[in-house]
């Protein structure tokens, strides 16, 4: 294996742990990964559109549509507006207290990890990440843009 393989393999491994922490805090809580991800999404308190937290969290549409649709059925998510024909959503009331219970310890060990990191890595790691991540999102842009011409 070549250095970057291995680089690649280790940031691979490390990212699917993290995910792999947010699942078990889901089925810790009783509900579904893809719920998680979407009342987190949510959770930043600004209304989002179905397709802006499927493009920038990489659900697939049917997933996210169904999550949503169990999310309002409960009372977590309302439709707020309706914005250049995408409906906007936001947390309820009872949606926002279910939030911040369920993901009260992965906050919690969101910032003692972070915290832990900064004490040994300057904040610019989360840059990298963040090029690395657009990076590899531009690659496979253009690799599915050759696809489609075959």
């Amino acid at each position: 294996m070549t250095d970057d393989q291995t680089d690649i393999r280790r940031l691979m491994v490390a990212l699917h742990q993290i995910d792999g922490i947010y699942y078990f805090i889901a089925k810790k809580a009783g509900t579904k990964g893809k719920m998680i991800l979407l009342l987190y999404a949510l959770n930043d308190g600004l209304p989002h559109s179905q397709k802006e937290i499927c493009d920038q969290w990489l659900i697939p549409k049917t997933t996210i549509n169904t999550v949503v649709k169990e999310c309002i059925q409960k009372g977590y998510v309302k439709i707020s507006a309706l914005e250049q024909k995408e409906k906007k959503l936001e947390l309820t009331t009872s949606g926002k207290q279910y939030t911040q219970t369920i993901l009260a310890s992965l906050f919690e060990i969101e910032h003692q990890a972070l915290a832990k990191t900064k004490q040994n890595y300057s904040a610019e790691f989360i840059d990298a990440l963040v090029c690395f991540s657009n990076s590899m999102i531009e690659q496979f842009m253009a690799l599915i843009g050759d696809e489609s011409h075959e």
